[in-house]
């Protein structure tokens, strides 16, 4: 097997305890505060459930903002969220451990909720001399400070806990023993979410309760994290990843590889620097490709060199660089099902939230569909569990086509009756079209978002430490995350194309707008994307990821 070989059909890999200790601790340690860990973990996705739908409903309602603006400030909030774990990941490996900057990122996601309820029309009206109604003439500067704050404050809290999240699942702590697969809270977070959020959607209707009572909850649960905190903090201290922090290494190589461009590779690959003299530290072989980046480990004569980690790499930091850039073309795949998945919670909603809620008699809140969605995921997950990893990620391609033509189905047929009932120009009437048209784009966005998921966990595993493939799952939600933003930029662009030959196809509302359009234009990009990975990406993920080693051409 190579030993960068990364495509495998389960993640139940063993874990290295020595491995364990480079990314957060011994297994002891972490253990004495994982249960509080958990906790506000799953605290904080369970409020993101109810946060995150509803943000789009407020920003076209109440602030009265048109559809792609409410849109973009969506997405660009989603997006960053997944984006920022990079940035944590590094300071967790520099400056402080995981958990203090998990506990750092509760308190800033609490802080940041509090301050999206107090940014509502009715909290500080009287304190800032505006009205206290829903309406965008009630919201003055202070409260749309307190308001894009939040949302930054709220990004890197989210980020935070995915941050933790990945690291709990390559550690493969559980908290209940009879659950193997996934610990008790990622089953029971959707399940509260599902049914709390849409009874809590459906009987608080002013938005200071909306987005107060999460806040109020954030705090208590945050209190409770920080006394847990102190209580534990006389623990052993957890042990720094002696590999040094892969951000920099990669710095690093390419700088020594730029510094030593003029300078011949050797012949004898041996002649390269690797220090063998630290125990427990992973060590990859040479590979073929980017030989460029070969020239960071050239051992230049009559230099003392080894001191000095910008001028000299080891073959194994030279070779986790071009495992990352190795990987960029793959992480193009991610970048879509980020452009698909920023649909779901902005325009999907949005479509909601004018239809008839009615089922038997009673009424649907919003958040019933993304709670559904959530529920669909967890019910899926297991499913897609049993495809290699590789295969998963052409299949969330595959579903995210699937997605976006049924979306467009259902929304040429909501136009349809738009028009039919005479409602283009009366965007607050209720459409005499039931929500439940809209269950078939959610189930198959959950099914999406399962195979993206359990790809990105499963795909980067055999031969890679801990410590290095945290850094790479980062990457690839990283790259999803990139997509989530560029769906702002990606509507501006098709709606200017669109402009070529005739109405732009976003409108100032909903139902003006040519939705349905944009999502065919996704489709048939989802569609070309399938084309090219069904003929190079499984041979991308064994010859290009997994490159033939000096060891095996010698063979």
């Amino acid at each position: 097997m190579h030993p960068q070989h990364n495509d495998v059909q389960n993640a139940d890999v063993p874990v290295n305890i020595n491995e364990e200790a480079q990314i957060g601790g011994s297994m002891d340690d972490n253990a004495n505060n994982q249960p509080s860990q958990n906790q506000g973990m799953g605290i904080i996705n369970l409020l993101s459930l109810l946060a995150m739908p509803m943000m789009n409903t407020y920003l076209t309602n109440v602030w009265k903002l048109s559809l792609t603006n409410a849109a973009g400030i969506v997405n660009i909030w989603e997006g960053s969220s997944l984006i920022l774990p990079i940035a944590l990941a590094y300071l967790s490996d520099t400056l402080m451990s995981i958990y203090p900057v998990h506990l750092m990122s509760t308190i800033v996601y609490a802080i940041g909720l509090g301050l999206l309820a107090m940014s509502t029309p009715s909290v500080l009206s009287k304190f800032t001399g505006t009205c206290s109604d829903n309406q965008p003439e009630c919201i003055g500067r202070t409260q749309r400070n307190m308001f894009f704050t939040s949302l930054a404050l709220m990004a890197v809290g989210i980020s935070g806990t995915k941050l933790l999240k990945t690291e709990l699942q390559l550690k493969k702590i559980k908290i209940h023993p009879k659950l193997p697969d996934s610990d008790y809270l990622s089953i029971i977070v959707p399940i509260i979410g599902a049914l709390g959020g849409t009874i809590f959607s459906g009987v608080i209707k002013p938005w200071s309760l909306r987005f107060g009572i999460p806040a109020i909850i954030c705090i208590a649960a945050t209190s409770f994290l920080v006394a847990s905190f102190i209580a534990h903090s006389g623990s052993q201290p957890e042990e720094r990843n002696r590999e040094g922090n892969l951000l920099t290494n990669m710095a690093r190589v390419l700088v020594a590889s730029a510094f030593k461009i003029s300078q011949k590779l050797p012949d004898d690959p041996a002649q390269l620097y690797e220090n063998i003299d630290q125990s427990n530290v992973h060590s990859l072989s040479r590979t073929l490709g980017l030989r460029w980046l070969d020239k960071a480990a050239i051992i230049l004569p009559n230099e003392s060199q080894e001191e000095n980690n910008w001028k000299l790499c080891t073959v194994t930091q030279v070779e986790e660089t071009k495992l990352v850039i190795r990987t960029i073309p793959m992480f193009i795949f991610f970048t879509f099902c980020g452009l698909v998945k920023s649909i779901g919670n902005t325009y999907f909603l949005e479509q909601a939230n004018n239809m008839n809620p009615k089922f038997l008699n009673h009424k649907l809140p919003i958040l019933f569909l993304p709670m559904l969605h959530e529920l669909m995921k967890l019910w899926w997950g297991p499913t897609c569990k049993q495809l290699p990893a590789s295969i998963r990620v052409i299949n969330s391609i595959f579903y995210s086509v699937v997605c976006c033509t049924i979306a467009a189905s259902v929304e040429r047929r909501r136009l349809h009756e738009i028009i039919r009932h005479d409602l283009l120009d009366k965007p607050e009437e209720r459409i005499p079209m039931s929500v439940l048209w809209l269950v078939p784009q959610f189930f198959f966005l959950a099914i999406l978002d399962s195979h993206f998921e359990k790809s990105v966990e499963n795909l980067f595993v055999d031969g890679i430490p801990l410590s290095r493939r945290k850094y790479l799952i980062h990457f690839a939600h990283g790259a999803s995350g990139v997509g989530t933003v560029s769906g702002a930029l990606s509507v501006y662009v098709v709606g200017k194309i669109s402009e070529i030959g005739g109405k732009n196809w976003f409108q100032y509302t909903l139902n003006r707008s040519r939705l349905d359009r944009y999502y065919w234009t996704l489709s048939a990009l989802g569609a070309l994307n399938i084309v090219v990975s069904s003929r190079g990406f499984l041979l991308f993920i064994l010859d290009y990821i997994n490159p033939i080693t000096d060891i095996e051409m010698n063979q």
